[in-house]
């Protein structure tokens, strides 16, 4: 059709999935740009999926599925936008490809009257907290590597074992707020890491039990959502043990087990806590490299600017712009999927209404 319109959509992670089959099932042709080699973006990382603990890989299958089948939608994977040119209605993208080798080749250019952003967020940096000794100690591990290590296809087949020797710990601690809430680091809440300590202390007792002791060191237990509170209490009667403080740092001792002192606001007690595992529960900043390519301003907590943050906040300043799941801020899975849903309508109404009166 000639006046089929087009959308590109930067990244392939749930959000990009969701709103690219929105478009394609109303008639868009999609061009999905993924710079990793396959689909699904974080999601392939974890275990289950919070609130309902399903399986994160069979969550994510039926959708990769649709996406694959779909005519309308073609997949760029391994591959980057270089840089955009022109407007609403007649973008103009310049996209490089890996092949064979990590050195991105410019050979395909995209026309599109849209572009959805939905590059989506990573974990802050856990080396550059030195208290937690991550990347020294064997043992103190990301929350994104504890759920690698939750799954039946991860590296232990799905068992929670210590890194150093692979051996079942006798103590799990998961310390909150790892990077976030800190002005040195990343100043505002991550909004997933309160509930992914949750899951992952539930996680723990469902494999072992209460043969292995749990805690949870916090700054403020943010268990937002509405079954988020339940949650959090179903795991407190699991025998969890919720600390209101952070460690002020971590020491190894003999065997490689693993010191925490911390201050526990709840009861004015310092306690000594000792761990065989250590899970940094790490802030997350959002993806947004392609924002200085596409002309596109950061806010101070360096997500892209919203058009209005009260009342556009899928829109970015340059019309035709759109921003779609965590890049926008961090949000779960079931949430992404619906602000991209959200997003695609909108990019559609505004795409219309531009051709209408143009």
């Amino acid at each position: 059709m000639s006046d089929q319109r087009t959308a590109l959509v930067i990244g392939g992670g749930i959000a990009g999935l969701q709103a690219s089959l929105d478009l394609a099932n109303h008639g868009f042709q999609v061009y999905i740009v993924e710079k990793e080699a396959e689909l699904g973006g974080t999601i392939r990382s974890l275990s289950k999926l919070f609130p309902t603990m399903r399986d994160a890989e069979e969550t994510l299958k039926p959708i990769l599925e649709q996406v694959v089948s779909n005519s309308s939608i073609k997949v760029l994977t391994q591959a980057e936008v270089q840089n955009v040119q022109g407007s609403a209605g007649n973008f103009k993208a310049r996209v490089g490809r890996a092949e064979n080798s990590d050195k991105l080749v410019i050979q395909v250019e995209i026309q599109a009257d849209i572009i959805i952003i939905a590059t989506g967020v990573r974990q802050y940096d856990a080396l550059r907290l030195g208290q937690y000794k991550y990347g020294q100690y064997r043992n103190v591990v990301t929350g994104l590597e504890y759920e690698t290590m939750c799954k039946p296809s991860g590296p232990t087949k799905g068992k929670i074992l210590r890194p150093d020797n692979q051996q079942k710990p006798k103590s799990v601690a998961f310390i909150l707020c790892a990077g976030s809430r800190d002005e040195k680091h990343l100043s505002y809440c991550c909004n997933l890491g309160c509930l992914n300590a949750i899951k992952h202390a539930h996680i723990l007792r469902e494999q072992y039990g209460r043969e292995i002791d749990g805690y949870v060191c916090y700054t403020d237990v943010r268990a937002v959502t509405k079954v988020g509170e339940q949650f959090y209490n179903k795991v407190r009667v699991e025998e969890i043990e919720f600390i209101h403080g952070q460690p002020s740092e971590i020491r190894q001792g003999p065997n490689s087990t693993l010191t925490l002192d911390v201050y526990d606001q709840a009861t004015s007690k310092l306690l000594s806590i000792t761990a065989d595992l250590v899970v940094l529960e790490m802030g997350l900043q959002p993806n947004v490299e392609i924002a200085e390519k596409l002309g596109l301003k950061l806010t101070r907590d360096g997500f892209i600017e919203e058009k209005d943050p009260q009342l556009s906040v899928n829109e970015t300043a340059i019309e035709g712009i759109f921003l779609a799941g965590a890049v926008q801020q961090p949000m779960h899975s079931y949430e992404a999927i619906a602000h991209a849903s959200a997003t695609a309508l909108k990019a559609m109404s505004t795409i219309h209404k531009i051709k209408a009166n143009s």
